[in-house]
């Protein structure tokens, strides 16, 4: 047992001076500090901690709600939830405490824990903790709402969404306020109180949800015309939702088979998206509508759609090919037509044939244009680079100003340099001339510096080297530029330089936009509520806030905040998309003008722990795993192609199961969808293709486009270099793909690091 000491202070007056007590003598102040040290050990409490304890408790803050609400939504662990419970219980007065309750209520309530959910929202609904004034109100009556629905308490939630709608009429779930009142209300049997709602709403028309509630209020109240109306807007205005369908069965006939623009739309539609079976019932329906006449344009196209529709779906190509039409330029698309279904079909004669008939009949119809050019891609697609440049130089030459005009051009000469023939230079820099903004002046001035090299003049060739680097020194051409004006041997230097004027012609790129400009006054509640929800990690909440705000001021601040909101909710391919839309030309300006933090948004690096991992197992390069990635699947593991490739490196199931083979791992499709199985998988077959292709260009050409096609483009001619290859792949996605996976690459290792 402790021995407690008794210790006696002698008292002292202490002298005062102008109402403040003096330093005590050293003696004194020696024996207070003793006697307080050893009470302090005689108790088992620590100085540390008997200060501690006369301290009013630390006031929360907004970074430490951030973390505790962020680990909750990242971790969702039990441990987790407890931390941010606590802080929302010790704060239960505060502000931040509501916004803690808030998380909760939502987090329980996505786990189907309602009853919980409503505790906790109810907590953040307390008087004079959340006015209405409060920045996340809204977000508040709206869950409360959603809730008490969860929960079969239909009056609470119809009276929560209707509040939502009359006191915050502008807020960005107002669709979901309005779809929740009418669906609640007509369960209710209250129609007219869903039409109140809708009748309000003005975006209610461009809803195809809401016009088709609102075709059913109309119906249930008695208003059976109005409601037809209604459910014709549906289902002529948005022909390819699901709720169009569930107009079709409320509509009769007659309101169908109307014969007007409504109609021919819809059928156009169907068309567009190539479904076939519908848009063949449209038009053979306008076919019987429509009245034949002195002017019967539109009966002779929409008999020729027909036709079409019919051959798409199996019928002979006769029925298309046979028909008589007499208005020039629905024959001439009937040719045209005709003449892609032999393509398909492989009749090479017949479709040349059908082409050549088109030209003569209608030679400066745009049919005829897009005839041309089809062919020649026909030749390109096959290797006949001589025949599609014959089809891509008469496309050019009869439509300078057609719609294929530029990419016909540029084929043209792209031929004409491989061939190595002395009109190339020509060629190229008449491309620069007629179409200064062409997606290919990075090509051609790379290709110009080519020539003058070869030709022997150093100089010119690195005004045009210089150029690119200058006006696209982060696109894949741009980096091979720099690659020539290396110091010899390995490229031929700087200087000296010979300047062709031409390159005045080239425009300059879109002026960087200012991101620390000041919000304006008007988006002022929106940028508010977007700092209140990020708080929280209502990371996608806050950037519908964010881009509403810029919808209201076009200030490039806030869509720059959104896009980190969405890299915030994992939302990666929008992120990418809504900074792109900020910087639509960034690789035309110098890596070092562009903020850090930007090019983190652009290229992010989620997954890195397991890229990296699997990447070093594999011996290749991560940055370029990384760069693949994004081209790829955008970093979106449930990513599935049109082809049926899977996760995050679009694993094709058949590719993945002989992978798995030989890792000695167990195969199924669904584990295709979980990124550290997809980028084992996917870095084993990468490091394949590096190790048997010459050059990571023609290992990500075989991964876009297979092995096998690229084994034909390897033989069609030997490349003096790399970019020759990739100039000349027949594919244009395939092209594009090299190009922009070796630029992600080269970005990944400037941001991130080479990581080898």
């Amino acid at each position: 047992m402790a021995i407690v000491r008794r210790w006696v202070i002698t008292r002292t007056r202490l002298p005062l001076f102008a109402g403040r007590l003096t330093r005590p003598p050293r003696t004194i102040r020696f024996h207070l500090l003793t006697s307080f040290l050893l009470l302090s050990l005689a108790l088992g409490v620590s100085p540390a901690q008997l200060r501690a304890q006369k301290r009013p408790p630390a006031k929360p803050t907004e970074p430490q709600l951030a973390q505790l609400a962020r680990s909750l939504r990242d971790e969702e662990t039990p441990a987790a939830y407890a931390k941010l419970a606590d802080f929302a219980r010790r704060n239960a007065a505060s502000e931040l405490g509501a916004r803690a309750a808030l998380a909760l209520g939502y987090y329980d309530f996505t786990n189907a824990r309602h009853q919980q959910a409503k505790q906790w929202l109810e907590q953040a609904a307390r008087d004079g903790v959340t006015p209405r004034s409060w920045p996340l109100r809204e977000y508040l009556v709206y869950w409360r709402a959603q809730t008490d629905r969860a929960l079969g308490q239909q009056d609470a939630a119809l009276a929560g969404f209707e509040q939502l709608r009359r006191d915050f009429p502008d807020s960005v779930m107002s669709d979901q306020a309005v779809q929740g009142i009418a669906e609640l209300a007509l369960s209710a049997g209250a129609p007219d109180r869903a039409l109140k709602a809708l009748a309000a709403y003005s975006k209610a028309a461009s809803k195809p949800s809401l016009l088709l509630l609102w075709a059913e209020a109309l119906d249930r109240s008695g208003s059976a015309a109005e409601a037809a109306r209604r459910y014709q807007d549906v289902y002529f205005g948005f022909p390819l939702s699901d709720e169009a369908k569930a107009a079709d069965r409320n509509l009769s006939q007659a309101n169908r088979n109307t014969g007007d623009e409504k109609q021919k739309a819809r059928a156009a539609a169907f068309y567009d998206a190539h479904r076939w079976r519908d848009a063949r019932a449209e038009y053979e329906n306008l076919e019987f509508i429509l009245v034949k006449g002195p002017s019967d344009l539109e009966y002779e196209r929409v008999k020729m759609r027909a036709g079409e529709c019919r051959v798409q779906l199996g019928a002979p190509l006769a029925a298309l090919a046979s028909l008589e039409l007499r208005f020039p330029e629905v024959d001439a698309e009937r040719l045209y037509r005709v003449s892609q279904f032999q393509r398909a079909k492989k009749q090479d004669y017949e479709m040349f044939a059908t082409v050549d008939q088109l030209a003569a009949r209608y030679p400066q119809s745009p049919w005829t244009e897009e005839a041309l050019f089809a062919t020649g891609n026909y030749f390109w697609v096959n290797l006949d680079r001589a025949r599609a440049a014959s089809y891509y130089g008469r496309a050019a030459e009869q439509f300078p100003n057609g719609r294929n005009a530029r990419n016909a051009h540029w084929r043209t000469a792209w031929i004409v340099y491989l061939d190595r023939k002395p009109e190339a230079a020509g060629l190229l820099e008449d491309h620069i001339r007629r179409y200064p903004g062409s997606p290919y002046t990075q090509d051609a001035l790379y290709w110009l510096g080519r020539v003058a090299e070869r030709s022997g003049n150093a100089a010119q060739a690195r005004s045009f080297y210089r150029k690119t680097v200058e006006r696209f020194p982060l696109t894949y051409f741009g980096r091979k530029a720099a690659e020539r004006l290396r110091p010899q041997p390995v490229g031929i230097g700087a200087e000296p330089v010979s300047e062709a004027e031409f390159l005045a012609l080239i425009p300059a790129p879109p002026p960087l936009p200012q991101l620390d400009e000041q919000v304006p006054p008007g988006v002022a509640r929106l940028w508010e509520r977007a700092q209140a929800l990020r708080t929280i990690a209502f990371d996608a909440s806050a950037e519908l806030e964010l881009r509403a705000g810029y919808a209201e001021s076009s200030a490039p601040r806030l869509l720059w905040e959104a896009a980190r909101a969405a890299l915030d909710a994992d939302r990666y391919t929008v992120a990418v998309a809504l900074t792109r839309q900020i910087y639509p030309q960034i690789e035309s300006h110098r890596f070092e003008e562009i903020p850090p933090d930007v090019w983190r948004t652009l290229y992010p690096l989620p997954f890195e722990t397991s890229l990296r991992r699997a990447a070093a197992r594999q011996h290749v390069d991560p940055m370029l795993v990384a760069g693949l990635i994004r081209q790829e699947s955008g970093f979106q593991p449930e990513a599935v192609s049109h082809a049926g490739a899977v996760g995050l490196m679009q694993v094709l199931p058949k590719t993945g199961a002989k992978l798995s083979k030989r890792l000695k791992l167990r195969y199924s499709r669904p584990r295709l969808f979980n990124p550290e199985y997809n980028l084992q998988l996917g870095t084993l077959y990468l490091a394949d293709l590096l190790e048997t292709m010459d050059g990571p260009e023609k290992a990500l050409a075989a991964f876009n486009a297979g092995e096998d096609r690229v084994a034909a483009w390897q033989d069609e001619r030997a490349y003096e270099e790399p970019a020759e290859f990739v100039e000349s792949i027949p594919f244009t996605e395939t092209r594009e793909y090299v190009q922009i996976v070796m630029r992600n690459a080269d970005l990944y290792r400037r941001v991130y690091g080479s990581g080898q």
